[in-house]
This record gives C-alpha cells, sequence and structure tokens, in this order.
C-alpha cells in the first residue's frame, strides 16, 4: 500500500463525522468515513515519533525469527472453523463503530460511538496521530503477506489492493493495541481485562493469516511509543480525562453486554493461537 493509501485508509479508520464516505480500511470493505476538518491530530509533524529509530526492520525471511513467522502462520491455520477463527474473522472489522463493540466486553459496559463523544473524539485524534507512525514503513519494507508466501486459508476476502499492501508493520494491530492503551487509561478498573482484548486483537491477525507475528509486534512498538508521546500534550491529557468523567457517567445507566457474547469471547481467547 503506497504511502498515500495508508493515510487514507487510517483516516477512514479513524473518523466518522463527514457526510462522504472514505476508503476501504487496509483493503478490506467498509471502514467509516472521512476526516471533518475539525478532526486533526493531536502531534505536529515535527512532534510524531520517528519509526524509523524505534520500529526494527521485519526479520529476514531466512532468519530464525523470519522461519518462526511462517511456522505459526502454518500452525495457525489449524484454527479454521474454531470459535477462534470466527473471532478473528469478526476482529477483521476496524472500523470505528465495530472497534469499540470489540472493547464492550471487556469495559463491561455496551455503548456506541453516539454514547461517548469525548472518547470517541480521544479515540479519532490518536488515530490521526498514527498514520506517519505506520504509514511509512508499510511503504519502504513492502513486506508480501504471508498468505503470498504458503498455501492455507484466511479468515477474509482477499482484493487485490489488500493483497498488494504491505504486512508490516499490522495496521489492525496497531490501533488495536492503542485504543486499548487509551481505554485502560480511561477505565483503569477494567485495565486488565481490557489490555487482554487489545492484545488478542493483534493476534486474531495471525490468527486470520493476512499478517505475520512479528507484523503484529511492530504494531504494538507503533501504537506504545505514539501513546508516550501523545501523555506530553495537554490537550490529549485533557480529552483523556473528559472521556473517564464521561465513562463512569453513563455507566449509570448503560446495558451491560450479553452474557451469552462475553462468554463466548472469553472462551475463544483462553487459549493462545500459539
Amino acid at each position: 500500500m503506497h504511502w498515500t493509501g495508508a493515510r487514507k485508509t487510517l483516516i477512514a479508520a479513524g473518523f466518522v463525522f463527514a457526510a462522504t464516505c472514505g476508503p476501504m480500511l487496509y483493503g478490506q470493505p467498509g471502514g467509516g468515513s472521512a476526516p471533518s476538518v475539525s478532526q486533526r491530530g493531536y502531534l505536529s509533524g515535527t512532534e510524531t515519533p520517528d519509526e524509523k529509530i524505534f520500529i526494527p526492520p521485519p526479520p529476514d525471511p531466512g532468519s530464525i525469527a523470519g522461519k518462526a513467522d511462517l511456522d505459526i502462520f502454518r500452525s495457525t491455520r489449524s484454527l479454521n472453523g474454531t470459535s477462534r477463527w470466527r473471532l478473528a474473522t469478526r476482529d477483521a472489522a476496524a472500523d470505528p463503530a465495530s472497534m469499540l463493540d470489540a472493547f464492550n466486553c471487556a469495559l463491561g459496559v455496551k455503548t456506541k460511538l453516539s454514547d461517548v463523544p469525548s472518547l470517541s473524539r480521544l479515540l479519532q485524534r490518536a488515530l490521526a496521530d498514527a498514520i506517519p507512525v505506520i504509514g511509512p514503513p508499510k511503504d519502504r519494507y513492502a513486506r508480501p503477506r504471508p498468505f503470498l508466501k504458503a498455501d492455507g486459508p484466511v479468515c477474509t476476502s482477499l482484493t487485490p489492493e489488500f493483497s498488494r499492501s504491505g504486512s508490516y508493520p499490522s495496521g489492525h494491530s496497531t490501533v488495536g493495541w492503542l485504543y486499548a492503551l487509551i481505554l485502560a487509561e480511561v477505565a483503569p478498573d477494567h485495565a486488565s481485562a481490557i489490555l487482554a482484548r487489545g492484545r488478542a486483537f493483534g493476534e486474531s491477525r495471525v490468527v486470520c493469516g493476512v499478517h505475520y507475528a512479528s507484523d503484529v509486534e511492530a504494531g504494538y512498538v507503533a501504537a506504545a511509543g505514539l501513546v508516550a508521546v501523545l501523555h506530553a500534550k495537554q490537550a490529549f491529557r485533557d480529552d483523556l480525562e473528559a472521556a473517564r468523567v464521561e465513562l463512569q457517567r453513563i455507566r449509570q445507566n448503560a446495558a451491560t453486554p450479553e452474557p451469552e457474547r462475553c462468554a463466548s469471547e472469553k472462551m475463544a481467547l483462553s487459549v493462545r493461537p500459539w
């Protein structure tokens, strides 16, 4: 995926207020709307952490790590048809509404974007800051996705655009871990469950067969580095506090997630996929 495409797809994941539909997210159908002018990231260009310094390059295919990546892809094909596979299929949807819904069980509250405008704004602005962190390495390394290197089922449809896009780092994993780190601060009493769900969201990309394990790990690094820098910005800290107060308020009247769904999710996540 070229840098322009990476920028557009991350924007599509992060903004939901404009009237026109955005492009596909990471090569997948769907994916939200184009940004409104008022929704910007927290960081200026010079404040963005330099991904070339803190995100390592992908492992060489012939290295121990590179071979392990391919072995993990092959071994996780056996999950096809299991509850973990079905969860990975749901996790492939990374539009803002689906992303927040994925964390409902971990948050212990059933909520929608329209219920939490402060939290929605916080997540959208942070996502805008992720664009220059993961777009350039995707283009620079242009790592072929695992299903192009070995046979095996994948849990999502493969468009030509998606198949051509760079595998490293994983955009879904970056966004999932970014959500997890922020939501853990917004709801610290549920932090352990939220972080576990964010980790599993990244692992779903390997289960799905569209990323290597090292792609996912790089996504975690990208999100963690970004959040560390965001904390230096007063606007980010102010929005974080507003989202925390907002969530505490709606918890008083909001419904809890369906017990059957949460039990099924817990069971699916009880065993690590590799």
